[in-house]
This record gives C-alpha cells, structure tokens and sequence, in this order.
C-alpha cells in the first residue's frame, strides 16, 4: 500500500474561484472518463435516466459540469437535432472537442455566476442560461464543486422551460457495508477530519440524497429518485457496480492521497496527514463491497 501514498503537489487546477477541488490535468481527464464508462455500467448501461420523451427540432440541452465532455456527446448523438452545450469550470480537452458533432458545443463557465437580474451580452448568459429556453438539464457528480446547491437549483429552474426535465446524479460522503445501510465511516476519524474541511468549504454532505428536497422547493416536481452503489471494492454482491470498485481501485484510490492534502492542508500537520491517508487507503479497500450511495433525481419544472 505504501507505494501509491505519493503525495504529488504538481498537479494542475481550475483557475476559478469556485469550490471544486480536484485537478483539471491529463490524469485528471483520463480518470474522468474511467469513471464515465462505470457510472454507465453501473445505472444498468444508460447514461441517463431521465431524458425527454420527445423534443422539438433545436431544443436546447445543458450538460452542467461536462468534465471531459463525454455525456455532452452521448447527449448529442441520442438527439441530433437538439442544440447541446456542455459547460465547464475548465476548457474541455481539444480531442473531444474535435470528436464533437455539430450539434454540440462547449463552454467555459460556472452556473452559479449566471445573474438572471442584470443583462449581459456574453453566450453563457444571452445564449445557454436564457429564461426559460431550456428543454433538459443534466448534472453529475458535482458533489465537489458545488457550494450552494439552493443557488444551483434555482438558476436551473430559472432557465428551464415550463414542464422541461432536470436529472440529477450525485454522491453522498458516508460509506456503507455492501448490499445495505449500515455506515461503515461513522467510525473512521480519517472521515471526520475530511467531513469538517469539507463543510468548512461549503461543500455539502448529501449532495445525491438531498437533490428531492432542494428541487421541491425550487419548483420541481420529483418522476423518479434511485439510489445505487458507488463501490469502492468489487463484490459479487452487487454485479453492476463491479466494474466501479475496479475503476476505484484502478484511478480513483490513488488520487485520494492527493484529494486529502487539498481538503485537510493546512488544518493537520504533515505527519498527521500522512497517517490520516494511509488509514483512509486501508478502509476504503477493507472489505469488498465498500460504497458510497449514488443518487438519480429527475424531476420536471411546474
């Protein structure tokens, strides 16, 4: 286990004052889209769940936090006569970009800028966010980057049309025993610490279980809400977040050492630090079947 607790402080960030606090870098991508295909295999081989049945001829999409951009392109080939942006804190990587049917097109900005009371002549604004212009937004793992989910969801009710579709996928911070609710992180102090910084960022805890009750009260009506397990170690438990824990243990795990120093730095001393990642790498692969509850909300604008 020693040899992936590497601390590596030459990574490279959003240039953005936003929340989000992972890198933006070629590793960072390519876990990204990891990551994409086993969230995939892991909703039973769709990558969305809540789609429009139907859209009118340049109907507009929005995939909000893109990353690498490649649900915008899923979202682009299921509906080629929509107009789809992806939009993101960072410039999408070039070779998805030329991988991009004409349908699609990507961005750089954060939704939680858009200021639907005072005009302005820029695309995010005139363009992707107008009032009520859009037909289906989508989001997913934003749980990082999001620091006023209340905001969020007013700005994307503000820009969906009456009756349009938002979906949202999203990670809580807890972790569970696999094929249940019984929280296993309640007693790793690792946990703790991450779950102070992480409040003290103004990052939420419940960025999946919590998206019903802030869309309620944003003016949405919930059609559907499932939860699924985000695993960190494979388990002939649960098939279809098999290839997850292999992604985790594959891409993810060993960013954690990484996303700690950026979460807990300077609030512990360095050997604190070290000792807190290495007991976070042994519980997060202590037993198989070790998961996060990933939320699907869909819910459609009254």
């Amino acid at each position: 286990m020693s040899s992936i607790i590497q601390i590596d402080t030459t990574r490279h960030y959003h240039s953005t004052d936003a929340a989000y606090v992972l890198p933006n870098d070629e590793i960072e991508q390519a876990r990204l889209d990891s990551q994409a295909v086993a969230i995939v295999e892991m909703l039973g081989g769709l990558p969305f769940l809540g789609l429009p049945a139907s859209t009118t001829p340049g109907s507009k999409m929005i995939d909000v936090g893109c990353g690498t951009g490649v649900a915008t392109l899923q979202l682009g080939k299921l509906w080629p006569s929509s107009k789809v942006y992806g939009v993101d804190l960072s410039v999408v990587p070039e070779s998805t970009q030329k991988q991009a049917p004409g349908n699609v097109s990507f961005l750089q900005g954060d939704i939680l800028e858009v200021d639907f009371t005072t005009p302005s002549d820029d695309l995010l604004h005139q363009e992707v966010f107008a009032p009520s212009s859009v037909e289906y937004i989508f989001g997913r793992m934003l749980f990082l980057g999001i620091s006023d989910w209340k905001l969020y969801f007013s700005n994307a009710a503000k820009a969906l049309k009456t009756g349009a579709i938002i979906e949202h996928q999203d990670l809580d911070w807890k972790f569970y025993r696999v094929a249940s609710d019984e929280c296993l992180s309640d007693e790793w102090q690792w946990w703790h610490e991450v779950v102070q910084a992480v409040e003290a960022s103004g990052l939420s805890l419940v960025s999946g279980s919590n998206a019903a009750a802030l869309l309620k009260a944003s003016g949405f009506e919930i059609l559907k809400v499932e939860t699924f397990e985000f695993s960190f170690m494979p388990s002939l438990k649960t098939p279809n977040s098999q290839a997850m824990g292999n992604y985790v243990q594959a891409k993810l795990l060993p960013q954690y050492p990484e996303l700690l120093r950026k979460l807990l730095e300077p609030r512990v001393s360095k050997e604190r630090l070290k000792q807190l990642i290495q007991d976070c790498l042994r519980d997060l692969s202590s037993e198989d079947g070790v998961h996060q509850k990933y939320t699907v909300t869909v819910a459609r604008k009254l």
